[in-house]
C-alpha cells in the first residue's frame, strides 16, 4: 500500500471561505425546525398508514420505513423534552 504525501493544498479552517458566509442558528430554531421536521414525517406516516389499510400498497418497504421514521423521530423527540424537563427540575431544586 503506497502512502502519498500532502501536496500543499491544505486550507486552514479560518481561512476557508466556504465556512465564513454559513449562517448560524439559534438553538431555538434548530428545535422549531426538528419539531416542524417531526411533525412532517408523522403526517406522512399517517398517509402511510392509510395507504396500507385500503390496501393502496405499491411499495410496502418504502411504507413500513416511514411509519418507523416517524415513530424512532416521536421517541426522540420525546427524549429531547424528558431530559429538558429533567434538566429545568434539577435546576429549580438548587439552593442559591
Amino acid at each position: 500500500m503506497k502512502i502519498s504525501s500532502i501536496n500543499g493544498e491544505f486550507i486552514p479552517f479560518e481561512k476557508n471561505k466556504e465556512f465564513k458566509n454559513v449562517e448560524t442558528k439559534g438553538f431555538d430554531d434548530i428545535l422549531k425546525d426538528f419539531i416542524s421536521d417531526v411533525n412532517n414525517e408523522l403526517k406522512n406516516a399517517g398517509v402511510a398508514e392509510e395507504k396500507l389499510i385500503n390496501g393502496d400498497v405499491s411499495n410496502l418497504e418504502e411504507l413500513m420505513f416511514q411509519i418507523e421514521k416517524a415513530d424512532i423521530s416521536l421517541r426522540l423527540l420525546t427524549e429531547i423534552r424528558n431530559k429538558a424537563l429533567e434538566s429545568y427540575q434539577e435546576i429549580m431544586r438548587m439552593q442559591v
